[in-house]
């Protein structure tokens, strides 16, 4: 199977002069596509959740690894065909569902999120986010700077999950947030 990231490189980011964000080289994708790889190896994921999907690429990168339903949200409906597009050139027998639907829609079915978009935009998802998490379930966020990730960790903890790891690459941040088992 050919890599996720090296074939998305070769494809253009643009519809009819639109542009659809991440094509790998951000930091912020390199940082969750790291993540993402790693721990799908280690942990191997049934189920993964892509929210801000963009071009598909770390959707893609935990279909390669071996999650066996993989969910890629987006509001953006260009980046939705986008994404769907590169996924097709995978030939892979597992599909990923590409969706507008809230992170929370699916219930808590997810051993893994990923969300690598905006500050704001995080923080108004953090409670849907969180409801998304099997217990013991990972979240990953980036698409955040250094001085904006102490304020995001204390509003994910509020917010029901734990703090587990921080990791930076240039002068973006990447969160790593474990939700607890249940009482």
């Amino acid at each position: 199977m050919p890599n996720p990231v090296l074939a998305l490189a070769q494809l253009p980011q643009s519809v009819a002069g639109a542009t659809v964000f991440g094509d790998g080289s951000h930091p912020t994708t390199r940082l969750c596509a790291g993540a993402v790889d790693f721990l799908c190896r280690q942990r191997q994921p049934k189920a993964v959740l892509d929210v801000g999907t963009g071009t598909g690429v770390l959707a893609r990168i935990a279909r390669a690894r071996g999650a066996q339903l993989i969910v890629a949200t987006d509001i953006d409906p260009l980046a939705l065909s986008c994404a769907q597009a590169h996924s097709a050139l995978d030939a892979h027998a597992v599909d990923i569902q590409f969706s507008r639907e809230a992170p929370d829609h699916w219930g808590a079915r997810f051993d893994l999120v990923v969300a690598n978009i905006l500050e704001a935009p995080l923080r108004g998802l953090a409670t849907q986010l969180s409801r998304a998490l099997l217990p013991t379930g990972l979240l990953l966020l980036s698409g955040f700077t250094r001085p904006q990730t102490p304020a995001l960790r204390v509003f994910y903890e509020g917010a029901g999950v734990t703090f587990v790891r921080e990791s930076h690459l240039d002068e973006w941040s990447l969160l790593m947030f474990e939700n607890p088992k249940p009482r």
